[in-house]
C-alpha cells in the first residue's frame, strides 16, 4: 500500500508540476467529470428526460485529448446515433414489434455503421437503434414513442455539445502546436523518470510492482517524441512565407530541436530497454544481492546525471542558444565522470551468474549509450552554432 501510494502521490506531483502526460490525464479526468456532471443536471433535473442519461455518457466519450479530436468524434458519434435513431423510428412502426424487425433492425444499422464517413463510431449506429427499439416498444402510444426517441436523439447532441465546449473552455488542449512546449514537455518527463528511477533504486534492487510502473512510464514516451516531432514539423510550415518570422529570435531552420528530439528519442528507447533490464532485478542471483546493491547505487548517480542532461536538452530553445549548449556540456561531462566511476567500482564484482541472463551486464551498457547519446546530442548542437556564426560571417 505504501509502494502504490507513493506511485500515485508522484503522479499527482508531476501532474501539478509541469506539463507532460500526468496532467494531460490530468485534466482529461477532470473536464470529463465537468463534462459528464453538467451534462446530468441539465437532462435529468432541469429537463427531466426519461433517458436522462444519454447526455452524461455521450459527454464522457467527447472528451478528447484534443479539440479537433472532440469535434470530429463528436460529428461522427452524433451522426451515427441519430441515423440509429432515425432508422428505428422508420423500421418498428412499418413492420411491427417483432423478433424479425428487431433482427432486420440490427442487419440495417450494422450495415450502415460500416459507412467510412462514421469511422471508429460506426458501431454506434447499431447501439443507437438498439436501445430506440427498446424505448420504441415500452412507451406504448406512437406519438409518445417518437416523442421518446426524439428526446434520445436531443439528448446525444447535448452530450455532444457539452463535451466540446468544455474541452474547449477548461484548458484546451492547443499547447499541442508549441515545439517550444512539446519538446520542454518530454525532457522534463524523461527528467522525472529518470530521477525517479535513480532515487528507487539507490537503495537496493527495487520491487517488481515498481519496476514495472517504471517500465510502464517509459513506454509512453514514443507517443510524446511523435508529438513533438509533429509540433516542430507543423511550427516550420506556418513559419514559411509569414512575414512575422522577420520579428521572431527563434531559429528560422528548426535544426536545434530537430536535433534535440533525435536525442531524446534514442534516449527514450534507450531507457525503455534499462527499465526493461530492472523489472528482471529482482530475479537474479540473490547471493550476489550485496554487489547488485553497490552496483545500483553507483547506476543511480549516473542517471542523475543523465536526469539533468536530459533537463537541460529540454532548454535548448535556439540554433544559437551558446549557454545552454555550454550548460549540457557540463551536464554530459559529470555524466561521463559518474560512468567512468561505475564501470571503475564495478570492474572487479562478479554481478551476473554465468548460467542466467545478463542482466547487470546489459544495465551497464543501457546507461553508457543513454550518456552518449547526450555526448553526441552535444557536438551535434555545437556544431550548429559554429556553422551559423560561420554563416553570418561570410
Amino acid at each position: 500500500m505504501r509502494s502504490r501510494l507513493r506511485r500515485v502521490t508522484g503522479l499527482v506531483r508531476r501532474a501539478v508540476g509541469h506539463a507532460g502526460p500526468d496532467r494531460d490525464v490530468f485534466l482529461l479526468i477532470v473536464k470529463s467529470v465537468v463534462a459528464a456532471t453538467v451534462a446530468w443536471v441539465i437532462a435529468h433535473n432541469l429537463l427531466g428526460a426519461p433517458s436522462a442519461t444519454f447526455a452524461p455518457f455521450t459527454a464522457l466519450l467527447m472528451v478528447q485529448a484534443t479539440i479537433s479530436q472532440s469535434l470530429d468524434q463528436s460529428a461522427r458519434y452524433a451522426g451515427a446515433m441519430v441515423v440509429g435513431v432515425v432508422l428505428a423510428g422508420l423500421l418498428t412502426p412499418l413492420l411491427g414489434a417483432a423478433t424479425a424487425t428487431f433482427a432486420v433492425l440490427m442487419l440495417v444499422s450494422l450495415i450502415l455503421g460500416r459507412w467510412r464517413k462514421l469511422g471508429q463510431q460506426g458501431p454506434q449506429v447499431g447501439v443507437a437503434a438498439l436501445f430506440a427499439y427498446s424505448s420504441f416498444i415500452q412507451s406504448g402510444a406512437p406519438s409518445a414513442s417518437f416523442v421518446q426517441l426524439a428526446s434520445i436523439a436531443g439528448l446525444v447532441l447535448l452530450g455532444c455539445s457539452l463535451g466540446v465546449v468544455t474541452n474547449l473552455v477548461i484548458a484546451p488542449p492547443m499547447r499541442y502546436r508549441s515545439a517550444q512546449y512539446s519538446i520542454s514537455a518530454l525532457s522534463r518527463s524523461l527528467c522525472d523518470l529518470l530521477t525517479d528511477v535513480a532515487e528507487g533504486i539507490r537503495g537496493g534492487v527495487p520491487e517488481q510492482d515498481q519496476a514495472d510502473a517504471w517500465l510502464h512510464r517509459a513506454n509512453q514516451f514514443p507517443g510524446m517524441v511523435a508529438q513533438a516531432r509533429s509540433a516542430v514539423e507543423q511550427a516550420v510550415e506556418t513559419r514559411r512565407f509569414n512575414p512575422r518570422r522577420l520579428f521572431l529570435r527563434s531559429s528560422a531552420s528548426f535544426e536545434g530541436y530537430r536535433t534535440i528530439i533525435n536525442a531524446l528519442d534514442r534516449v527514450t528507447e534507450q531507457l525503455r530497454m534499462a527499465t526493461r533490464g530492472l523489472t528482471s532485478a529482482g530475479s537474479a542471483d540473490t547471493s550476489q544481492r550485496h554487489e547488485h546493491e553497490h552496483f545500483l547505487a553507483d547506476y543511480a548517480a549516473v542517471l542523475t546525471a543523465v536526469a539533468e542532461a536530459a533537463r537541460v536538452a529540454g532548454q535548448v530553445h535556439r540554433d544559437d542558444d551558446t549557454e545552454q549548449v555550454q550548460q549540457l556540456g557540463d551536464a554530459t561531462d559529470q555524466a561521463r565522470r559518474a560512468y567512468h566511476a561505475l564501470v571503475e567500482q564495478s570492474g572487479g564484482r562478479q554481478l551476473d551468474n554465468p548460467d542466467q541472463w545478463p542482466v547487470y551486464s546489459a544495465l551497464q551498457t543501457d546507461v553508457h549509450r543513454l550518456v552518449e547519446e547526450f555526448v553526441q546530442a552535444r557536438q551535434n548542437l555545437t556544431q550548429l552554432i559554429e556553422t551559423d556564426s560561420a554563416s553570418r560571417s561570410w
